[in-house]
């Protein structure tokens, strides 16, 4: 009777375990500069908008743990107001296979924001944004899709059934010195 009690809760059990366990390392640094995928980080300001923020993005290290550092003078003057870095997403990750993005940070307790891009956000301006305070010590976001709120009215208000093509960390949109670090990003 025990053996069968077992095998009928054992399906069970490893299908919650399953579910709960699905995650997918985007980038930890084990390859700075490339995502596992192979895909490079590029660091991109207002300027290419006619904005006036400045920044960089640099391989650096926090409390003895492997970063992308980014770093910059954020300004809304000429209609700027933005400094981000940058991932294509190749093969492209449907939005459905996972809950969202978690990326493991270290801030200086100032607002900051996770981009996504998909296939139907072709202009620069189109995209969905998860935003977050990134606290002086290093933490773990967790960013739902659910939550990700879309840039322009007329785009689908979520992501599901979305490929996604590329995400961004963005450090925009108010006037303020960025200081943030990146060590592990990636889909839970």
């Amino acid at each position: 009777m025990r053996f069968l009690f077992f095998l009928f809760f054992l399906p069970l059990s490893v299908k919650i375990n399953i579910s709960e366990a699905k995650k997918l390392i985007l980038d930890e640094l084990g390859d700075p500069g490339k995502t596992i995928q192979g895909e490079r980080w590029s660091f991109f300001t207002d300027g290419v908008m006619g904005g006036l923020s400045e920044g960089k993005a640099i391989i650096s290290s926090i409390e003895n743990i492997p970063c992308y550092k980014m770093t910059g003078n954020v300004t809304t003057e000429n209609n700027g107001g933005f400094i981000q870095i940058r991932t294509p997403i190749n093969p492209l990750i449907n939005a459905d296979e996972f809950k969202g993005i978690y990326l493991k940070i270290f801030g200086n307790n100032n607002k900051y924001s996770i981009h996504i891009r998909t296939p139907l956000t072709s202009a620069p301006w189109q995209y969905y944004s998860y935003s977050f305070n990134a606290q002086n010590q290093w933490i773990e976001i967790k960013a739902p899709f659910k939550d990700f709120k879309r840039s322009n009215f007329y785009k689908l208000k979520k992501l599901s059934n979305q490929q996604i093509k590329s995400i961004g960390l963005v450090a925009g949109f108010s006037n303020f010195i960025a200081d943030i670090c990146l060590s592990e990003i990636g889909f839970y």
